[in-house]
Order: structure tokens, then C-alpha cells, then sequence
């Protein structure tokens, strides 16, 4: 029977390795991607498609699929030379680059002040032929954003289409994003306006809890009198609000859970 999962029903992961048998192929709808792949006699194919808004919710799996496989799609991919007996795998991974998220509404962190943001960050799928990795793209493409204080000093970014929000529950459980909870401590003698917020997410793992949402352990950036830079620390456990979390997806980037990082430097006016 094909392992089906529709919009909203979380009791089956989008990510892991699934059978499919010569002249089977499966189709994958991970909010607005639609990911299809033909096992064939001699090869495999693939398919992606984004027919959906970024912020829809959709989650199906549909291994294998009876709906007809969409040969004629512009973009289709082969793939030759695999074992015939290997299972695909997806896999979650997150962007290659910082994530610039924005309060709901800009606001002000009093001097020695604190507060937890939720931030949501779109996934990557990572197509794996047995131990081989054959493609990766993000579930949509963000658009890239430039963080710093000018044109020269900052860093190339990414710019997520959520905002980010002071209360868990005003988040939108959505199967291709991933919360993390990021608390700011100002300890500078002046207020910080907190208008952008530049997450590296390049540094941090991926959990999934018994409900299959996707979180980042809990983040922690400390801003000192030096504006331009804040002192981050990633917790080593899941937050405590996922529950019965399970680590899938290991950091892009080693180097430790405590770093420091342009955070702060765009954000002033």
C-alpha cells in the first residue's frame, strides 16, 4: 500500500529512505515542492516542481505513486549507474548561508534587557542513491539580502519570508521549516533596536520531535558595548518545548557552540 500522508497529519516523516521496485516512482509534496522520482530499469529520474505559495502547509507522501510520472516536465534529471537495489533517502538540511529574519514589528531591547524571538527558516531536500548524495535544493528560493553596516564590511544572506515572533504558538507549523528559538541578551549600556536578526544556520543541527516539527537547538546571542558583533552560544540539546526531539540533520559548518557573530551590525539606525 502506498504510504500516503495529507496536508496537516504529522504522524509520518517527509524525510528517510523509501523502496521503490523497478518501474515504481513516488512523489513527495513538502509544502509548496513537489518532488517526484522514477526508478527506471536502467536509471533514475527526478522531477521538482513548486505549483504552491511558500507558506503553504502541505505534507503528502506518496510511495509509490499512481499518479502518472511527469516525463515531459522541463527539468526533469537522470541518474544512471546506481545499484538496482537501492532505496532513495531524503534528508534535511538547512540553508548554506545566514538567515535575516524580521520581528513582526520592530522594537527596542532596553540596556541589560532580554528577550526569546521564534525564528523560521526554510529547508533544504537532499536527494541520496544509497550513500551518494545527487542533488540538494531548497524546498523554494529565498531571496538573497546583503547584512552589515556597508557595502564592503557584512556578508552575503538569505532573507526569510516569515517574520519572527515573541510567542511559540504564533509560529505556523509548517512541514519545510524549522524553529529556532533565539533569545537576545542586551548587556550594552543603550537600547538595541532590534530590526533584522542574522541567524548562521549553517551552524546549527536539525531535530525532529514526536510530532515531526523541525527545530534548531536554542540560540543565544549576547551583545556587549562593541555593536558590530555578539557573542553566540548553541545550546547541545533540543529546546524543551520538543518533545521527544531526535536529531536528524548535523550542522553544514564545525566549529563549536560558541562563536562570535555579525548580528546586530544592520540593525541600528
Amino acid at each position: 500500500m502506498p504510504d500516503t500522508t495529507i496536508a496537516k497529519n504529522r504522524s509520518v516523516a517527509w524525510w528517510g529512505r523509501r523502496a521503490l521496485s523497478s518501474g515504481q516512482h513516488g512523489r513527495w509534496s513538502i509544502g509548496p515542492l513537489d518532488l517526484w522520482l522514477l526508478h527506471g530499469p536502467q536509471e533514475w529520474q527526478m522531477v521538482t516542481e513548486r505549483p504552491r505559495d511558500p507558506a503553504d502547509a502541505t505534507l503528502a507522501v506518496d510511495v509509490p505513486c499512481a499518479d502518472e510520472f511527469p516525463a515531459d516536465a522541463k527539468g526533469l534529471l537522470r541518474f544512471a549507474g546506481a545499484a538496482a537495489d537501492v532505496k532513495p533517502e531524503l534528508r534535511v538540511a538547512l540553508a548554506d548561508r545566514p538567515m535575516v529574519s524580521r520581528p513582526q514589528n520592530p522594537f527596542y531591547v532596553p540596556a541589560q534587557g532580554q528577550v526569546t524571538l521564534y525564528l523560521s527558516s526554510p529547508v533544504w531536500v537532499q536527494v541520496h542513491l544509497g550513500d551518494a548524495m545527487v542533488q540538494e535544493f531548497p524546498v523554494y528560493t529565498p531571496s538573497d539580502t546583503w547584512f552589515g553596516p556597508s557595502t564592503v564590511n557584512g556578508e552575503l544572506c538569505y532573507a526569510t519570508r516569515t517574520q519572527a515572533r515573541l510567542e511559540l504558538a504564533d509560529v505556523p507549523e509548517r512541514p519545510h521549516r524549522v524553529v529556532t528559538p533565539l533569545t537576545v541578551v542586551n548587556k550594552a549600556p543603550d537600547a538595541l533596536f532590534l530590526e533584522r536578526v542574522n541567524l548562521p544556520v549553517p551552524r546549527l543541527p536539525v531535530y525532529a520531535d514526536d510530532h515531526n516539527r523541525l527545530w534548531t537547538p536554542a540560540v543565544r546571542m549576547e551583545r556587549e558595548a562593541d555593536r558590530d558583533m555578539a557573542a553566540m552560544k548553541i545550546d547541545s540539546t533540543p529546546p524543551a518545548a520538543a518533545s521527544g526531539a531526535q536529531r536528524i540533520a548535523e550542522p553544514r559548518e564545525i566549529g563549536g557552540r560558541h562563536l562570535m557573530v555579525r548580528a546586530f551590525s544592520a540593525l541600528f539606525q
